[in-house]
């Protein structure tokens, strides 16, 4: 058998089994129906914005749960890791369960994602808002990576647009192309939500709400297509917090807690430079509760 021969059977075949796979995601729970995309979102959700299921946001949630499935079995994995830290602070603002989902939409669960405008973080903050915000980046922090510290001011954030427009579609068009945009849009539609101002929207906010739908959909019915979930090592999914006021580089916390200076970077992507710098206020240090040195702080 030739090479072009055997090109061909292997494309084929892996056409044969992204369809089949397809098929069989649409057979165990189809989600071709409106109707049913709409039943099975979160009562919170509804509870939200009006909630409409278009062409898009079909094809977003194929994209999570077929096309793009290796992926989103990554997400789901380290949801464990960032979500109960995203509910503990919602439950605080008294803010909707579902809103942890955005950080899915903004930088599928990466603390070092970075925009090609320049938005950093599992919130994606801008630098300018994110000062504003309260978040520190200098030198030697980028809070924007802090999942604490950058999860609090996104919540913040949201808060303060949602009482600007007391809706929640509106809050969250906001938060993705800014509340000047939105100020504006709505001023020369005379609108009132963001379906109303949708196709005046950049391009990325016009579909933001469809993706955010998708994932509501995908993060609470994924079981149904044979997703399953890619968890991530114990170390990194029980942690603890404290705060740190001295200068402590991730070279001393690694002689004195027995950890890797790897896993302590990747628990803390908000220090440029390795170091801890001092501040009278403290920085968050993350360590995992198993595998450190008891008593390591004596060693301070």
């Amino acid at each position: 058998m030739n090479c072009k021969t055997i090109l061909k059977f292997s494309l084929l075949a892996v056409v044969y089994c992204w369809s089949t796979e397809m098929a069989l995601a649409k057979e165990r729970y189809p989600f071709n129906s409106k109707k049913e995309i709409k039943e099975n979102l979160t009562e919170g959700l509804h509870d939200m914005f009006e909630v409409r299921v278009n062409k898009n946001v079909k094809k977003y949630i194929s994209s999570y749960l077929v096309r793009g499935k290796s992926s989103t079995q990554r997400i789901i994995g380290n949801s464990t890791i960032y979500f109960p830290i995203f509910e503990e602070y919602l439950a605080a603002h008294n803010l909707p369960n579902e809103l942890k989902y955005l950080s899915i939409v903004e930088s599928h669960l990466n603390p070092n994602a970075i925009s090609p405008s320049g938005a950093v973080g599992l919130w994606q903050f801008m630098a300018p808002t994110a000062r504003k915000m309260g978040l520190v980046i200098d030198d030697y922090v980028d809070e924007r990576k802090d999942i604490y510290r950058s999860t609090d001011a996104a919540l913040k954030y949201l808060q303060e647009l949602h009482t600007r427009y007391q809706d929640w579609g509106l809050a969250i068009a906001a938060y993705n192309c800014g509340p000047g945009r939105v100020d504006r849009e709505l001023r020369s539609t005379n609108g009132t939500s963001f379906w109303d101002i949708r196709s005046s929207l950049p391009k990325e906010t016009q579909h933001y709400l469809d993706r955010f739908i998708a994932i509501n959909y995908a993060m609470k019915n994924y079981q149904f297509y044979n997703l399953r979930p890619r968890y991530p090592d114990y170390t990194l999914q029980m942690t603890q917090v404290q705060k740190i006021h001295t200068r402590f580089s991730f070279s001393k916390i690694a002689k004195l807690t027995g950890l890797s200076k790897s896993t302590i970077a990747q628990l803390n992507p908000s220090y440029r430079k390795e170091i801890i710098p001092p501040n009278h206020s403290g920085y968050y240090l993350v360590l995992p509760v198993i595998g450190v040195k008891e008593n390591w702080q004596e060693g301070q």
